[in-house]
């Protein structure tokens, strides 16, 4: 679509591209009838599977927002078609996004904050008013313009209060996951509590500089928004008023029916801190009329001030370095000898490629090898590639999807089956040729698969999904639901026997392939993300918080195991007859040599999240995958 640039379509004229996203692109345009700057969004529609449903839904979105006549909304002006392209042209705002100001101030002085706060409220009450739930407010969706003036964009997945029936099927995640209420993780019914909720991360984060329940491990977000309370702002800001943790605290509550009501009560709130936010501006100016007087001091000040930074940053050092230390596996004692930790052991017998380019930044989520040179990655936005282990290149498979692709499985006649956001499944034939691609009714993420045999399998996913295939993948059904775990994974050891694992600790078991489940108490609530076996007796499973537990007998008893770490662990494989190997966030990669009674930490000089162990069973070689495109090969010394 780069293409549209410098032609002119009715009366625009597109002159630069803004900004580019998953449903479409953002040009600058000028509108010669008024003689002024608009911002045109086109949809792209060229790879769409339902394209009439989502072209009218574009409409209808277009209608709604433009009904939205506020100064704090972004206006739409109207909607264009043209060469079978659709857009929307908006209000061009000249000013800079929320995001990007926390991101260069790193937070915000509060009087800053609570007055972009009462104008969002402002927004975002008259849209409730209207009927609207906005359902995505987070700091990207707000811009401020030159003049101050705070403006809430992007209304496209806004819900209507008097719908009949919702566009989007109750179950279904919509919002971006650091600023969705606990409602919408669930997929419950979404409420302008839900948006209040949104207000609130995006408060929290303009003072302290990042999201209330902050991780690079979507799960402990999650988990972060559904049971665990917030670390109080004045811990970042010592002077702020109590006050705002108060309104934090009522805006960021488990429950909607404990949040606000409306977002005038939340402005209610926040004018009670006008005498602080007086008394802040006060203080701040009379400090800078002390400066003046103070100036003949000045020299002293600024002196004084080095030394202390110096002896400071001296002190930080020392931390640093001890703190790295202690993650190597040493202590530094009173008398300032060093000794290694004992509880820590390092596998020094493995070592890493340099990163191996595949030709993308996206996070990688899963992978196979078939044929011993054919390396198939999946990852998010739709990302399936193929990479050539022998000539080192690769080739993007086209998936017409938009989504996140979780998870990979090699299936019969050389093809393969991928899984991933919006219950997306995705069967692939012979020679990477895409003959089926099936959205279910459902708008779960799906993160697990495997088969019993050739014909039966198993995919499990948020909210407790399970399906169930019993003719070699071509259509799937969902299993009675027993839980409402998210489940991670699904593990066959061999045609009748399976396991599932997810939230909370939560082992299920199934003896008949997958048409009962029964649950197995552990002594865990952490999340529990993979499993992998070594025969149908000894099993693996790995989760958050460097979780490990085994079992010898099948799967009937589980213990946990200590894994001398305690970093969120997304990926355990067994990599030959007796080794298993586990990976997880910044770094992390742990070895077991005795079946995984105990573990090691290998040495790593990268601090990625690993997502994936792939083993190419020709030749026992081992490649890591994980975020930021990530790639390696696992080395494997003489030890």
């Amino acid at each position: 679509m780069d293409d549209l640039i410098g032609k002119k379509i009715e009366n625009y004229v597109f002159l630069s591209i803004l900004g580019k996203g998953g449903m479409g692109t953002v040009y600058l345009a000028n509108d010669e009838k008024l003689n002024r700057k608009v911002a045109i969004k086109v949809l792209n529609t060229s790879n769409l599977l339902n394209r009439t449903h989502l072209i009218a839904r574009f409409r209808t979105e277009a209608q709604n927002h433009a009904q939205l006549l506020h100064q704090n909304i972004v206006t739409v002006y109207g909607f264009i078609e043209f060469n079978n392209q659709f857009a929307l042209v908006m209000e061009y705002v000249d000013g800079e996004s929320l995001d990007r100001v926390i991101e260069r101030n790193k937070h915000l002085h509060i009087y800053d904050v609570v007055y972009i706060v009462k104008q969002l409220l402002e927004g975002i009450n008259f849209a409730h008013h209207k009927g609207y739930i906005h359902r995505d407010i987070k700091p990207s969706n707000i811009i401020v313009n030159s003049d101050g003036i705070v403006k809430i964009m992007d209304f496209g997945i806004s819900k209507s209060l008097f719908e009949e029936e919702p566009r989007t099927k109750t179950g279904s995640r919509i919002g971006t996951i650091y600023y969705m209420s606990p409602e919408q993780i669930k997929g419950g019914n979404v409420t302008c509590q839900s948006d209040i909720y949104g207000i609130g991360c995006s408060l929290y984060e303009m003072i302290s500089g990042f999201p209330p329940f902050f991780s690079h491990n979507e799960y402990d977000v999650m988990d972060g928004h559904l049971h665990k309370q917030f670390v109080p702002v004045d811990d970042f800001s010592p002077d702020l008023s109590v006050e705002i943790n108060r309104i934090l605290d009522k805006l960021l509550q488990k429950e909607a029916e404990n949040r606000y009501h409306s977002c005038m009560e939340v402005q209610h709130d926040l004018s009670n801190l006008d005498k602080y936010i007086e008394k802040s501006g006060t203080d701040y100016f009379v400090h800078q009329k002390k400066k003046k007087i103070l100036s003949k001091k000045k020299s002293l000040f600024i002196f004084s001030l080095m030394i202390i930074t110096f002896m400071a940053l001296i002190v930080f050092v020392f931390f640093e370095v001890k703190e790295f230390m202690n993650y190597k596996g040493y202590t530094i004692f009173e008398d300032g000898k060093i000794s290694q930790n004992l509880d820590v052991i390092f596998d020094s017998s493995f070592s890493f490629s340099p990163m191996i380019n595949v030709g993308t930044n996206r996070s990688l989520n899963a992978g196979i090898i078939k044929n011993g040179f054919d390396l198939y990655i999946v990852g998010d936005s739709a990302l399936i590639l193929r990479y050539d282990l022998i000539l080192g290149s690769f080739e993007y498979l086209n998936t017409n999807l938009f989504s996140d692709i979780k998870n990979i499985l090699e299936f019969a006649n050389d093809g393969f089956i991928a899984i991933g956001e919006h219950s997306s499944i995705i069967k692939s034939g012979e020679s990477n040729t895409i003959t089926n691609v099936s959205l279910l009714a459902e708008h779960n993420s799906l993160y697990g698969i495997d088969f019993f045999n050739d014909n039966t399998g198993i995919i499990v996913g948020t909210e407790g999904v399970v399906l169930r295939s019993t003719n070699k993948g071509s259509k799937w059904e969902r299993v009675e639901s027993f839980d409402n775990n998210n489940l991670f994974d699904i593990k066959t050891i061999n045609e009748n026997i399976g396991f599932i694992v997810g939230n909370n600790g939560t082992i299920f078991k199934s003896s008949d392939k997958g048409l009962h489940w029964e649950k197995i108490n552990v002594e865990t609530e952490k999340y529990l993300k993979d499993i992998s076996f070594s025969g149908d007796e000894v099993g693996i499973i790995v989760g958050g918080g460097g979780t490990i537990i085994r079992t010898e007998d099948g799967g009937e008893n589980w213990i946990v195991i200590n894994s001398g770490t305690d970093k969120a662990l997304n990926s355990v494989k067994l990599i030959n007859k007796k080794i298993f190997l586990a990976v997880g966030n910044l770094g992390t990669v742990l070895s077991s040599y005795d079946f995984g009674k105990t573990w090691k930490m290998i040495e790593s000089k990268y601090y990625n999240n690993w997502n994936d162990i792939l083993v190419n069973s020709r030749n026992n070689k081992v490649f890591l995958i994980g975020d930021n495109g990530a790639f390696v090969e696992l080395l494997k010394g003489d030890n």
